[in-house]
């Protein structure tokens, strides 16, 4: 019996797309990725796993030319590759466009931006995509109930998230965290980590401010802003800054490092949908600061799990504060971040959910 054959649409180059697909092709799934590259992240590995990458055109997705282009190169690949299953990534994106289409049957994947932060048209396309999916699917509950909410029917959602790789990802002792530091890069001091694209929905100004309150309290500390090369606002004044680090792209199995080097990692985005990069600190036992946003309440308990904050910068401040100078309250969070990862982001089991609901629509 032949393999079934899975069509992925999205960011070629994109981690989670690429990591979605070589866990596919890993148990048992005939993968092809067709879609856009990322100019601002490294070239795609897909091909190095040996699975097909196919280029998608090149006008400008957000533009009707783009809009119609890609529709007619969604159903040129559809009739050529005659998939039994189409997943298409960014709901008001590759979703729309294979919806439109008439891909069938499609896996519409939100990724959270793309529903939160939709204007009027986006949200129409959203709506239309999730008429067309067989399955509409999200990495937490917050994002699923919207989709509910734009007329995804409830007994086609599915709660699927990245996952992490726990072995990959996680804790060491103090004498490695010293050594790994030294490894990066990075002085002797306390580290606080920031993991999320220079963009406004994630405050990184909000985060250079909290951190330049510390600066000028705390001489040890020092700020590592780690980000995916995406930019798309310019940043303020930067407080301290030979004690900040801006490090772009790094191969991805080196994102282990800072996060076990890290004494915290703070993620305080405006709108989110419990996003790996968190989930994989936990599991490397860096305790968290977060925003107070509704992925984060169903399963982390404030003060338990993570220090929840509003997205200020005395607020911020004072949490990493907290974390950096009561070592109980740290060793705390990040033991209990660890099981939580554990118990509910072991990436082998997320992946095997995915694949099971493929299985379920052939």
């Amino acid at each position: 019996m032949s393999s079934p054959r899975l069509l992925m649409l999205g960011s070629v180059n994109h981690p989670h797309v690429e990591h979605l697909a070589i866990a596919m092709s890993e148990r048992g799934f005939d993968v092809t990725v067709a879609g856009d590259t990322v100019p601002d992240l490294p070239p795609s590995t897909l091909s190095g796993a040996g699975i097909s990458v196919l280029a998608g055109p090149g006008a400008r997705r957000g533009s009707i030319r783009g809009l119609v282009e890609h529709v007619r190169w969604i159903r040129s690949l559809v009739r050529r590759l005659e998939p039994d299953i189409v997943h298409a990534h960014w709901l008001c994106g590759y979703a729309f466009f294979a919806a439109l289409a008439g891909a069938s049957p499609l896996v519409a994947m939100a990724w959270g931006s793309d529903v939160f932060a939709a204007g009027r048209v986006k949200t129409l396309a959203n709506r239309f995509a999730l008429r067309r999916a067989a399955i509409a699917m999200a990495d937490s509950q917050a994002l699923l109930d919207r989709l509910v909410e734009l007329g995804a029917p409830s007994d086609r959602t599915v709660l699927v998230n990245w996952g992490v790789d726990l072995t990959g990802f996680a804790p060491v002792g103090a004498a490695e965290r010293a050594a790994l530091k030294s490894s990066l890069g990075l002085m002797p001091g306390r580290v606080i980590l920031s993991t999320r694209s220079l963009m406004p929905v994630y405050n990184p100004q909000t985060i250079l401010d909290a951190f330049g309150m510390l600066a000028e309290e705390l001489e040890d500390v020092q700020l590592v802003v780690k980000h995916m090369g995406v930019v798309t606002m310019q940043l303020g004044r930067v407080p301290h800054a030979e004690r900040v680090h801006f490090v772009d792209n790094v191969p991805y199995e080196r994102m282990a490092d800072y996060y076990r080097a890290a004494d915290v990692c703070i993620s305080i985005a405006s709108s989110d949908s419990s996003p790996r990069s968190v989930w994989e600190a936990m599991a490397c036992g860096s305790p968290c600061v977060l925003s107070d946003l509704p992925w984060v309440r169903e399963l982390i308990e404030p003060e338990r799990d993570a220090l929840v904050v509003p997205i200020d910068a005395r607020s911020v401040a004072d949490a990493v504060r907290r974390i950096l100078t009561d070592r109980e309250l740290a060793a705390r969070l990040a033991a209990s971040g660890r099981r939580l990862a554990e118990d509910h982001r072991d990436r082998a089991v997320q992946m095997d959910q995915l694949a099971s609901e493929y299985r379920t629509l052939l």
